[in-house]
C-alpha cells in the first residue's frame, strides 16, 4: 500500500508540471527542495513522493540526519526524525551507517556524500 501512495504522489507532482520545487532546463529537471539528496528531479530522489527518505542537512554549523518516518505521514510535525551528527567525520559516517543499516543502498551512498 505504501508503494502505491508513493507512485500516486510521484505521478501527480513529478511526471506532471505540478511540483513547485521543479526547475526545468532543456537537458535536465532539477529540484530546489532543500531536503533533496541529489538536486535532480527524479522519483528516487524526491523527498515529497517517498514515504521512506533520508538526507543530511547543515544548519548553523551543526549537521543533522533527517529521516522521514512513514508511520507519521499524517502528522507533519512528527514526520521527520532529526539526529545530530558528530563533528568528527569518521564518527558521523558511523552514525549514518548505524541509523540507515536497513535502508536502500541509494540513500546510504547519497547521504554519505
Amino acid at each position: 500500500m505504501k508503494d502505491f501512495n508513493d507512485d500516486l504522489i510521484w505521478k501527480t507532482i513529478g511526471e506532471n508540471e505540478f511540483c513547485a520545487f521543479k526547475w526545468k532546463t532543456l537537458v535536465q529537471n532539477f529540484c530546489k527542495n532543500e531536503l533533496n539528496v541529489t538536486g535532480f528531479c527524479s522519483k528516487q530522489s524526491c523527498p515529497l513522493s517517498n514515504s521512506k527518505y533520508a538526507t543530511v542537512v547543515e544548519k548553523d554549523g551543526i549537521f543533522l540526519l533527517y529521516q522521514k518516518d512513514s508511520r507519521f505521514l499524517n502528522f507533519p510535525e512528527m514526520m521527520w526524525k532529526k539526529t545530530i551528527l558528530s563533528r568528527n567525520f569518521i564518527k558521523a559516517i558511523q552514525q549514518i551507517d548505524l541509523r540507515l543499516a536497513f535502508w536502500p543502498k541509494f540513500f546510504i551512498y547519497r547521504v554519505k556524500q
